[in-house]
């Protein structure tokens, strides 16, 4: 005879808890991330890079004239071509637009200082009031 016979026949306890549903119960688990980075990774993978774009020289007369026409606190747009990587000796990257308040440029080390960016010089494509 067994020495656990007596446990075997007994009804299992029951918790005082509700039982919780299978999808709550897997949502507590969601979050843990057994690959740390991974899905970082992933959604650069997906990104569209496109090679930096070659400025005429009409236009980057007027992109010049536009960031000396500034004033602190005009409201400006810019989009700027933002280099991720090189391949085959060819930037590649992505256009980025944002809207802020114009605070300074930095000539000597090529920044344009908004509110809300800091921005090289050297990477803008358009400049824009709001």
């Amino acid at each position: 005879m067994n020495e656990y016979t007596d446990l075997r026949d007994r009804k299992r306890a029951c918790s005082p808890r509700p039982r919780m549903d299978r999808a709550d119960r897997a949502k507590l688990f969601a979050p843990y991330a057994a690959l740390k980075g991974y899905n970082e990774s992933a959604h650069a993978m997906e990104r569209r890079l496109v090679p930096r774009p070659a400025l005429a020289e009409d236009r980057a007369d007027q992109l010049d004239r536009r960031l000396r026409a500034l004033r602190r606190g005009d409201p400006v747009t810019v989009t700027w071509f933002e280099p991720l990587k090189t391949e085959n000796g060819r930037e590649l990257g992505q256009y980025r637009t944002v809207s802020g308040t114009y605070l300074a440029s930095h000539p000597a080390f090529g920044i344009l200082v908004l509110d809300v960016a800091r921005i090289e010089t050297g990477n803008i494509l358009d400049v824009g009031t709001r």
